[in-house]
Protein backbone atom coordinates (compact mmCIF):
# COMPACT_ATOMS: atom_id res chain seq x y z
CA UNK A 1 0.00 0.00 0.00
CA UNK A 2 0.98 3.25 -0.90
CA UNK A 3 1.73 5.95 1.59
CA UNK A 4 1.10 9.85 1.22
CA UNK A 5 2.79 12.85 3.45
CA UNK A 6 1.12 16.33 3.84
CA UNK A 7 3.21 18.99 2.93
CA UNK A 8 1.40 21.27 5.10
CA UNK A 9 1.54 19.41 8.43
CA UNK A 10 3.96 16.10 8.08
CA UNK A 11 0.02 13.38 8.22
CA UNK A 12 1.10 10.12 6.83
CA UNK A 13 -1.57 8.80 4.62
CA UNK A 14 -1.88 5.29 3.40
CA UNK A 15 -3.73 3.93 0.07
CA UNK A 16 -3.83 4.10 -3.78
CA UNK A 17 -3.98 7.61 -3.73
CA UNK A 18 -3.87 10.67 -1.49
CA UNK A 19 -7.17 11.73 0.30
CA UNK A 20 -9.58 14.38 -0.71
CA UNK A 21 -8.71 16.15 2.23
CA UNK A 22 -6.04 16.26 5.07
CA UNK A 23 -7.56 14.67 7.80
CA UNK A 24 -5.37 17.57 10.12
CA UNK A 25 -5.34 20.32 8.46
CA UNK A 26 -7.65 19.97 5.40
CA UNK A 27 -5.85 20.75 2.61
CA UNK A 28 -6.27 19.08 -0.64
CA UNK A 29 -5.07 15.90 -2.66
CA UNK A 30 -2.42 18.79 -4.88
CA UNK A 31 -0.48 18.74 -1.22
CA UNK A 32 0.79 15.82 -0.56
CA UNK A 33 3.90 14.01 -1.94
CA UNK A 34 4.23 10.11 -2.27
CA UNK A 35 6.35 8.75 0.16
CA UNK A 36 8.63 6.60 -2.31
CA UNK A 37 10.84 3.30 -0.40
CA UNK A 38 13.51 4.01 -2.45
CA UNK A 39 14.62 7.19 -0.28
CA UNK A 40 14.85 4.52 3.13
CA UNK A 41 17.77 3.30 0.63
CA UNK A 42 19.55 6.77 -0.04
CA UNK A 43 18.77 7.92 3.31
CA UNK A 44 22.36 8.50 5.57
CA UNK A 45 22.10 7.84 9.19
CA UNK A 46 22.19 11.48 10.11
CA UNK A 47 19.03 14.12 10.91
CA UNK A 48 16.91 15.53 8.21
CA UNK A 49 15.79 19.03 8.16
CA UNK A 50 13.50 20.60 5.78
CA UNK A 51 13.12 24.14 5.17
CA UNK A 52 10.13 25.91 5.71
CA UNK A 53 10.84 28.48 3.13
CA UNK A 54 11.81 26.60 -0.29
CA UNK A 55 11.64 22.99 1.27
CA UNK A 56 14.84 22.11 0.62
CA UNK A 57 16.29 18.98 2.62
CA UNK A 58 19.59 19.26 4.81
CA UNK A 59 21.30 16.30 6.42
CA UNK A 60 23.12 16.16 9.44
CA UNK A 61 23.04 16.30 13.09
CA UNK A 62 21.75 20.10 12.89
CA UNK A 63 20.16 22.42 10.63
CA UNK A 64 22.70 24.60 8.35
CA UNK A 65 23.63 28.47 9.26
CA UNK A 66 21.72 29.17 6.02
CA UNK A 67 19.61 27.62 3.52
CA UNK A 68 21.62 27.08 0.14
CA UNK A 69 18.72 27.66 -2.09
CA UNK A 70 16.98 30.36 -0.54
CA UNK A 71 19.20 31.86 2.29
CA UNK A 72 17.01 31.83 5.18
CA UNK A 73 18.73 30.91 8.69
CA UNK A 74 19.02 27.39 10.70
CA UNK A 75 15.61 28.95 12.82
CA UNK A 76 13.45 27.99 10.06
CA UNK A 77 14.07 24.45 9.74
CA UNK A 78 11.97 21.80 10.85
CA UNK A 79 13.24 17.88 11.85
CA UNK A 80 11.87 15.74 9.96
CA UNK A 81 10.90 11.77 10.90
CA UNK A 82 8.94 10.21 8.02
CA UNK A 83 10.61 8.98 4.91
CA UNK A 84 10.65 11.82 2.29
CA UNK A 85 12.72 12.01 -1.12
CA UNK A 86 15.68 14.13 -0.34
CA UNK A 87 16.10 16.91 -2.84
CA UNK A 88 19.78 17.84 -2.72
CA UNK A 89 20.88 21.49 -4.47
CA UNK A 90 22.96 19.81 -6.86
CA UNK A 91 19.58 17.51 -7.71
CA UNK A 92 18.00 21.15 -7.90
CA UNK A 93 20.05 22.45 -10.21
CA UNK A 94 19.97 19.34 -12.81
CA UNK A 95 16.23 19.56 -12.25
CA UNK A 96 16.10 23.04 -13.05
CA UNK A 97 13.64 23.32 -10.42
CA UNK A 98 12.40 27.17 -10.01
CA UNK A 99 13.01 28.42 -6.74
CA UNK A 100 10.57 31.53 -7.41
CA UNK A 101 8.46 30.24 -4.63
CA UNK A 102 11.10 31.21 -2.39
CA UNK A 103 11.12 34.77 -3.53
CA UNK A 104 7.25 34.72 -2.83
CA UNK A 105 7.78 34.33 0.57
CA UNK A 106 9.43 38.33 1.01
CA UNK A 107 6.22 39.36 -0.49
CA UNK A 108 4.63 40.44 3.24
CA UNK A 109 1.04 38.91 3.83
CA UNK A 110 -1.02 39.16 6.63
CA UNK A 111 -2.52 35.92 8.46
CA UNK A 112 -6.93 36.16 9.05
CA UNK A 113 -9.50 33.97 10.43
CA UNK A 114 -11.97 34.05 7.45
CA UNK A 115 -15.58 32.18 8.47
CA UNK A 116 -18.57 31.51 6.42
CA UNK A 117 -22.03 29.69 7.46
CA UNK A 118 -24.35 27.43 5.12
CA UNK A 119 -27.39 26.27 6.84
CA UNK A 120 -27.23 27.44 10.46
CA UNK A 121 -23.72 25.57 10.71
CA UNK A 122 -20.55 27.87 10.91
CA UNK A 123 -16.89 26.83 9.86
CA UNK A 124 -13.61 29.24 9.59
CA UNK A 125 -10.23 28.32 8.35
CA UNK A 126 -6.75 30.36 8.64
CA UNK A 127 -6.13 32.47 5.67
CA UNK A 128 -3.39 34.25 4.21
CA UNK A 129 -4.72 35.43 0.89
CA UNK A 130 -7.20 38.56 2.33
CA UNK A 131 -6.37 42.11 0.39
CA UNK A 132 -8.31 45.00 -0.33
CA UNK A 133 -9.25 46.12 -3.93
CA UNK A 134 -10.69 49.10 -4.46
CA UNK A 135 -12.15 52.02 -2.04
CA UNK A 136 -15.30 53.41 -3.86
CA UNK A 137 -16.64 51.16 -3.40
CA UNK A 138 -15.47 49.49 -0.53
CA UNK A 139 -14.04 45.70 -2.41
CA UNK A 140 -11.92 42.90 -1.00
CA UNK A 141 -11.15 39.45 -1.73
CA UNK A 142 -10.20 36.50 -0.35
CA UNK A 143 -8.60 33.37 -2.05
CA UNK A 144 -9.55 30.02 -0.87
CA UNK A 145 -8.42 26.21 -1.33
CA UNK A 146 -11.57 24.45 -3.15
CA UNK A 147 -10.94 21.63 -0.60
CA UNK A 148 -11.82 23.02 2.19
CA UNK A 149 -14.83 23.43 4.20
CA UNK A 150 -14.76 26.92 4.97
CA UNK A 151 -14.66 26.78 0.57
CA UNK A 152 -18.09 25.29 0.56
CA UNK A 153 -19.84 27.46 2.55
CA UNK A 154 -18.78 30.71 1.06
CA UNK A 155 -19.44 29.11 -2.62
CA UNK A 156 -23.17 28.13 -0.95
CA UNK A 157 -24.34 31.25 0.99
CA UNK A 158 -22.22 34.42 -0.39
CA UNK A 159 -21.24 35.88 2.53
CA UNK A 160 -17.83 35.98 4.53
CA UNK A 161 -16.34 37.37 7.57
CA UNK A 162 -12.43 38.17 8.06
CA UNK A 163 -11.28 38.20 11.31
CA UNK A 164 -8.10 40.24 11.82
CA UNK A 165 -5.70 38.79 14.02
CA UNK A 166 -3.09 40.14 16.69
CA UNK A 167 0.27 38.98 17.12
CA UNK A 168 -0.42 36.78 20.56
CA UNK A 169 -2.98 34.71 19.01
CA UNK A 170 -0.89 31.80 17.35
CA UNK A 171 -3.15 29.35 19.74
CA UNK A 172 -5.97 30.73 16.57
CA UNK A 173 -4.11 29.69 13.45
CA UNK A 174 -3.01 26.48 14.79
CA UNK A 175 -7.22 25.66 15.64
CA UNK A 176 -7.78 27.60 12.58
CA UNK A 177 -5.41 25.94 10.40
CA UNK A 178 -4.12 22.96 11.15
CA UNK A 179 -7.73 21.16 11.73
CA UNK A 180 -10.87 20.25 9.26
CA UNK A 181 -14.32 21.27 10.32
CA UNK A 182 -15.53 17.64 8.39
CA UNK A 183 -13.86 16.15 11.93
CA UNK A 184 -13.77 19.18 14.59
CA UNK A 185 -15.93 21.95 15.64
CA UNK A 186 -13.35 24.70 15.60
CA UNK A 187 -14.80 27.06 17.70
CA UNK A 188 -15.49 24.95 20.41
CA UNK A 189 -14.79 27.00 23.55
CA UNK A 190 -13.88 29.83 21.48
CA UNK A 191 -15.66 33.18 21.97
CA UNK A 192 -17.32 34.69 18.88
CA UNK A 193 -20.13 36.60 17.61
CA UNK A 194 -22.54 36.21 14.95
CA UNK A 195 -21.98 39.10 12.36
CA UNK A 196 -24.91 40.93 10.58
CA UNK A 197 -24.46 38.34 7.34
CA UNK A 198 -24.68 35.63 10.06
CA UNK A 199 -20.91 34.62 9.91
CA UNK A 200 -18.76 34.25 13.39
CA UNK A 201 -16.23 36.78 14.01
CA UNK A 202 -13.87 36.21 16.57
CA UNK A 203 -14.55 38.20 20.03
CA UNK A 204 -10.53 39.36 20.35
CA UNK A 205 -9.79 40.06 17.19
CA UNK A 206 -8.19 43.52 16.16
CA UNK A 207 -10.40 43.92 14.27
CA UNK A 208 -13.12 41.97 11.84
CA UNK A 209 -14.83 43.00 8.27
CA UNK A 210 -18.29 41.55 6.87
CA UNK A 211 -18.27 41.05 2.56
CA UNK A 212 -21.20 39.56 0.49
CA UNK A 213 -19.30 37.91 -2.81
CA UNK A 214 -20.02 39.34 -6.16
CA UNK A 215 -20.78 35.95 -7.87
CA UNK A 216 -20.31 37.40 -11.82
CA UNK A 217 -16.64 38.92 -10.13
CA UNK A 218 -15.28 35.15 -8.72
CA UNK A 219 -12.43 33.41 -10.63
CA UNK A 220 -11.64 29.64 -10.81
CA UNK A 221 -7.65 29.98 -10.01
CA UNK A 222 -7.33 26.34 -10.71
CA UNK A 223 -7.24 24.60 -6.82
CA UNK A 224 -8.51 27.86 -5.28
CA UNK A 225 -11.52 29.97 -5.96
CA UNK A 226 -10.79 33.99 -5.63
CA UNK A 227 -13.83 35.39 -4.29
CA UNK A 228 -14.36 38.80 -4.76
CA UNK A 229 -16.77 40.50 -2.43
CA UNK A 230 -17.94 44.18 -1.67
CA UNK A 231 -17.64 44.97 2.13
CA UNK A 232 -20.89 45.23 4.20
CA UNK A 233 -19.83 45.72 7.96
CA UNK A 234 -16.47 46.34 9.76
CA UNK A 235 -15.34 47.25 12.62
CA UNK A 236 -11.47 48.30 14.85
CA UNK A 237 -11.89 46.40 17.91
CA UNK A 238 -7.84 47.48 19.54
CA UNK A 239 -5.46 49.55 18.28
CA UNK A 240 -2.45 46.53 18.59
CA UNK A 241 0.27 44.97 16.14
CA UNK A 242 -1.36 42.71 13.62
CA UNK A 243 0.12 39.22 13.25
CA UNK A 244 1.63 38.51 9.93
CA UNK A 245 2.45 35.50 8.27
CA UNK A 246 6.57 36.61 8.04
CA UNK A 247 5.84 36.90 12.00
CA UNK A 248 4.22 33.00 12.49
CA UNK A 249 6.96 31.52 10.70
CA UNK A 250 9.48 32.56 12.77
CA UNK A 251 7.67 32.11 16.01
CA UNK A 252 6.01 28.50 15.25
Amino acid sequence: MNKWRCNVCGYIHEGDKPPAACPVCGVGPEEFVEVREAAKETKTAGKRWKCTVCDYIHEGDAPPDRCPLCGVSSELFILLTDDVQVLTPEAVAQAGVDTASAALDKVSYGLYIVTSVKDNNINGQCCNTVFQLTSKPLRISVCLNKNNLTHEYVMASGVFAVSVLGINQMEAVRRFGYKSGRTSDKFAGIEYIAGRNGCPVLKDCLAYIEAKVLAEKTVDVGTHTLFVADVTAGRTVANEEALTYSLYRRSK
